[in-house]
């Protein structure tokens, strides 16, 4: 598996929003500006195929209009996408009010379609949807891919909850939340990655969705297993 940290950084940062692209046509969250930041990284969304969505919240999945226009412009338009039930409103409802002129159009050109299954599989991954607690906003999922003999998970965001720990002590790579220095009901805390780390030492935890002011903890605190990336920053990982 090899993972492109597209986006680590909050909507508050200069760094893209969280999100990640697996492989050559996987993405996980497709947030505002994605498309424009998967070119700037030599990346045509075309090639896109999966789009797995943790949340409905805009720095989540706001460039979905773009994409599915993009995809709908080119031979290939086979689009699977991975969400909540709720979903295929919440996204045609977006792509209408992006272009409402053409938006049956768009919508009628693409092979689009959606899966609400907890388990799947995208190519060689067998995943599954874990529910995860982002405060009011629910339903909320992170997602977690079978790699060979491997796990590696992607939390999305999340308070510190039952399936985040779970990930935790399964995963060899988890992608979480660690937007702020102290935990709430919404987000994950550097206190609480301290403490995934103390529990999983065997884990090595790539934190995402960083205000600044986190972003420069972590970098003093320099803990052991947990890995901040820059945007763009490549991670491979072998079975």
């Amino acid at each position: 598996m090899k993972v492109k940290v597209i986006g680590s950084g909050s909507m508050w940062t200069s760094y893209q929003s969280a999100s990640y692209k697996i492989d050559e046509d996987i993405l996980v969250d497709i947030p505002n500006g994605m498309c424009k930041n998967l070119f700037r990284w030599n990346v045509h969304p075309k090639q896109i195929h999966h789009v797995l969505i943790t949340h409905f919240h805009g720095d989540h999945y706001f460039d979905i209009p773009f994409y599915l226009l993009i995809k709908s412009k080119n031979e290939d338009k086979e689009v699977h996408i991975y969400c909540s039930e709720e979903g295929e409103e919440k996204n045609r409802k977006l792509v209408t009010l992006a272009f409402p002129n053409t938006d049956t159009e768009i919508m009628e050109s693409l092979s689009l379609e959606y899966h609400h299954t907890q388990k799947f599989r995208i190519h060689e991954y067998e995943v599954e949807k874990m529910l995860v607690d982002h405060g009011t906003l629910k339903p909320a999922y992170g997602y977690l891919f079978q790699v060979g003999k491997k796990k590696v998970g992607f939390t999305g965001d999340t308070c510190l909850c039952p399936a985040v720990e779970k990930m935790a002590q399964e995963c060899s790579y988890l992608f979480c939340d660690c937007m702020l220095k102290q935990g709430n009901t919404k987000h994950m805390g550097i206190d609480n990655i301290i403490q995934l780390t103390e529990q999983n030492p065997n884990c090595q935890l790539i934190v995402s969705h960083l205000e600044d002011t986190t972003r420069e903890e972590l970098k003093k605190r320099n803990i052991k297993n947990v890995k901040i990336p820059e945007d763009g920053e490549e991670i491979i990982i072998a079975e």
